[in-house]
């Protein structure tokens, strides 16, 4: 477990001039891990990406905010499907830094991503992909209501051989109060 956040910790929309931050935190082996992402992005390709952030992708940056240190330890993106019969529907991917660990940072990520989700894009559907192993996040995310789905087995490779993630979701009825 990390320690207490003694900081401040702000979300806040991502930036284009957040390329390097983002950079930064992906590219922690214990990052790229538990994402789909490879260690060689380079930091070219995330300052092309934030350069035209799409409109049905809405993504947040967690910063620390201390009087000696300000950068990324976290981000959380949504991505709305295009397809005409899975507006309703948008999938999720979060990431955390290393040594931001039980700090609180994935729950502030959640809590926004799932804000923006119910009260302003009126999801009904909201989906991720969690590596089987990772109980951390697992634990994180049933705390928002998702719950497993079934097992994606043998999904992505990592470490030299293939892994099994689990896919989850949370859903709500057109008719359900937040």
């Amino acid at each position: 477990m990390g320690k207490a956040i003694s900081t401040n910790i702000v979300v806040r929309p991502t930036e284009p001039y957040d390329h390097q931050g983002l950079y930064d935190l992906y590219r922690q082996p214990e990052v790229y891990r538990q994402t789909l992402a490879l260690p060689s992005q380079s930091l070219h390709s995330w300052e092309k990406r934030l350069s035209a952030i799409p409109s049905h992708v809405h993504s947040f940056v967690a910063l620390l905010d201390n009087d000696d240190e300000y950068r990324i330890v976290g981000n959380v993106a949504l991505t709305i499907e295009t397809a005409m019969r899975r507006r309703h529907a948008g999938s999720i991917v979060i990431a955390v830094s290393a040594d931001s660990h039980g700090q609180g940072i994935g729950t502030m990520l959640m809590q926004t991503i799932v804000d923006l989700a119910d009260n302003w894009l009126d999801l009904s559907r909201l989906e991720l992909q969690v590596y089987t192993d990772n109980t951390p996040a697992i634990a994180l995310y049933e705390k928002f209501g998702f719950i497993n789905e079934g097992t994606l087995q043998n999904y992505a490779y990592r470490d030299g051989k293939l892994c099994d993630l689990y896919m989850m979701a949370r859903t709500k009825n057109p008719s359900d109060t937040n």
